[in-house]
């Protein structure tokens, strides 16, 4: 082919992505009449095909099978400028999930697209629909024989996904098909604590009513509790100590959710946390407490609640500093002062 001509098939080739990107049926079907290559990459290492998925445009996913594209296209690292753009690994089938388009997936799917093909983070279709909340998807592939309890990279099985993101609807449906409730990952956590790493409180509550552990623990330790309190989710915390969570919980460190609450200076939660009865006492395990925390953080409206609470100023960590040598303004001065006279 002469230079000429592979110009105007670059030409074309650029035409049919725009026509596909832009959704037009009627222009893709003009691209795939001149010279070009149904199978043409982006920058990104994506085809048509992988477009037509993203919008579900079954149609245009129709015409370009009918041009023979590759239905098992997977979109590439591609080093631009010395940048390397991301290797998502995606597949048409796996980004019709993850879009949630359910004929899109199915007109895939009868095409003969690999049920068992993965992305990068070795996402699956299942786990590309629970991510994205895609119910009707995840029934779909759930009905093929999608394995409920199948782990991607990070370890997290697709009810982890979709408690991660908070889709409820999609929760109840996993549990509903078999799902293991309190299945960890590699770092041992289950569906409950990455639903309340998001602050996801309805999905939290569902959980914990289908069975899941309020107190189980994950490799450093923390419970629920401590995700949602590090993370400053208020209405989950009070969520997760009405299913009579253990408020005094302690990770490896031995640092309780008052002392995460107070070193973040969140009063709602701390005021939470109180109500149920922790205990202002527990040190860490280098000897600080939460009035340490509080006042390190020169939180003052929470040294007060915490004084008020019984703290005691006079304790000591393992460097022997009390709570009046953390003090960090006139006001706490003042508190902690008054404490010694």
């Amino acid at each position: 082919m002469t230079a000429e001509g592979r110009a105007r098939v670059q030409q074309n080739d650029l035409l049919l992505h725009e026509a596909v990107i832009k959704n037009e049926p009627e222009a893709v079907r003009e691209a795939l009449k001149r010279p070009t290559d149904v199978n043409c990459r982006n920058n990104y290492g994506r085809a048509p095909i992988h477009w037509a998925a993203s919008r579900g445009n079954v149609e245009i996913i129709k015409l370009l099978m009918s041009a023979h594209c590759d239905i098992e296209a997977v979109d590439k690292t591609r080093d631009y400028s010395k940048l390397v753009f991301p290797q998502f690994g995606m597949r048409p089938l796996l980004m019709a999930a993850w879009h949630g388009h359910l004929a899109a997936v199915q007109t895939l799917v009868k095409a003969g697209a690999c049920l068992a093909a993965t992305n990068k983070k070795h996402n699956d279709i299942l786990q590309c629909a629970c991510a994205r909340g895609s119910k009707d998807v995840v029934a779909y592939a759930l009905s093929l024989g999608a394995n409920v309890q199948g782990c991607d990279a990070a370890g997290d099985a697709p009810l982890a996904l979709a408690a991660r993101a908070g889709h409820a609807g999609v929760v109840e449906l996993l549990l509903d098909s078999g799902a293991d409730v309190d299945a960890t990952n590699k770092i041992g956590r289950t569906a409950l604590h990455v639903a309340c790493e998001g602050g996801h409180s309805s999905t939290a509550a569902l959980l914990v009513s289908k069975g899941a552990s309020r107190d189980a623990r994950d490799h450093s330790g923390r419970a629920p509790l401590h995700q949602a309190a590090v993370h400053r989710h208020t209405e989950l915390v009070r969520v997760l100590l009405d299913t009579g969570c253990n408020v005094n919980a302690t990770d490896n460190n031995g640092v309780t959710s008052l002392q995460m609450a107070c070193a973040q200076g969140c009063r709602g939660i701390v005021e939470h946390l109180l109500a149920y009865g922790a205990d202002v006492h527990l040190q860490n395990n280098v000897g600080s407490s939460a009035l340490h925390a509080a006042c390190a953080a020169d939180a003052n409206d929470i040294v007060e609640l915490l004084l008020a609470h019984g703290a005691d100023p006079a304790l000591t960590d393992q460097v022997t500093r009390t709570i009046k040598s953390l003090r960090q303004t006139d006001i706490a001065t003042k508190q902690v002062d008054s404490l010694f006279i």
